[in-house]
């Protein structure tokens, strides 16, 4: 084993290093979560061991509910996700750049950004029944909001300078937008796109488990009701794996799209 390693080029060791040390603090709490379910610290009726969790994971994946249901709640989130972040953008691209849009927009974001999105599931039952569009909706409504927010600041964060500079070479006012405006804002874009990303599961989640027949969040409900708590967290864990991949996949779409940008390795260093 040592002999493989050292043969590892400095480069690759160091990354396997850090993913080791990254994922440190997961296998901390899983073991300490074994050690207190092994020493009868809780009662293992209401939480089931690390072991017993994994042997439910690995039975819900050979039998297929589990990618079945994934597959249906990934569908949900990132379709509320894509639809609320186009439109989010779109709002927060007028607001910063007219000022009629915002007197329209900026009263309406401003009294429903602290709002509860998950409050308003029952009401789109009432009104799309249920099924994928009211998950799907109540995921746009939660994404579009701090879309919207990160669009608008980072269009006005961006130097009155470039802006002049592009008109005084020429650059006519509509294409403005498109050539300074929209790439100087993408790293505010990404930002918010990327906290959108975290609500999108958790509000696929909680409509699933009021609002739908299928998906990870009715698996979870109903193994809870029932009782079946290994299997339960089972679906809780797999479903944070997914979402961490997709996070990763948003950083790495990210970190292509502003390998120009002169904070990208800041950036990355925070994230």
């Amino acid at each position: 084993m040592s002999t493989t390693v050292a043969a590892l080029p400095g480069g690759t060791q160091r990354r396997w290093l850090g993913a080791g040390w990254r994922f440190l603090p997961v296998v901390i709490v899983l073991l300490i979560w074994q050690l207190t379910v092994d020493l009868d610290l809780v009662d293992r009726a209401f939480l089931p061991p690390v072991d017993a969790v994994a042997a439910a994971l690995w039975e819900m994946t050979r039998n297929g509910e589990l990618a079945l249901n994934l597959a249906i709640s990934v569908y949900r989130a990132f379709a509320g996700l894509a639809i609320g972040s186009i439109l989010g953008i779109a709002i927060g691209l007028a607001m910063a750049t007219s000022q009629q849009a915002d007197r329209f927009f900026g009263p309406l974001v401003a009294t429903t950004y602290s709002l509860p999105k998950s409050s308003l599931i029952p009401l789109f039952i009432l009104w799309f029944g249920i099924g994928d569009v009211t998950d799907i909706v109540s995921v746009v409504l939660a994404c579009l909001l701090p879309v919207i927010v990160s669009t608008y600041h980072g269009v006005k964060a961006v130097p009155a300078l470039l802006v002049w500079s592009a008109r005084a070479m020429g650059t006519p006012h509509h294409l403005v937008l498109w050539r300074v405006l929209l790439p100087g804002a993408l790293l505010s874009i990404f930002t918010g796109i990327r906290i959108a990303l975290g609500f999108c599961f958790v509000l696929t989640i909680s409509a699933e488990m009021i609002a739908a027949k299928t998906g990870v969040g009715k698996l979870i409900f109903l193994y809870g009701e029932n009782g079946a708590y290994a299997y339960m967290f089972g679906g809780i864990l797999a479903l944070v794996v997914i979402a961490y991949l997709a996070d990763r996949l948003l950083l790495a779409v990210m970190h292509y799209a502003l390998r120009w940008h002169e904070s990208l390795h800041t950036h990355h260093r925070t994230a």
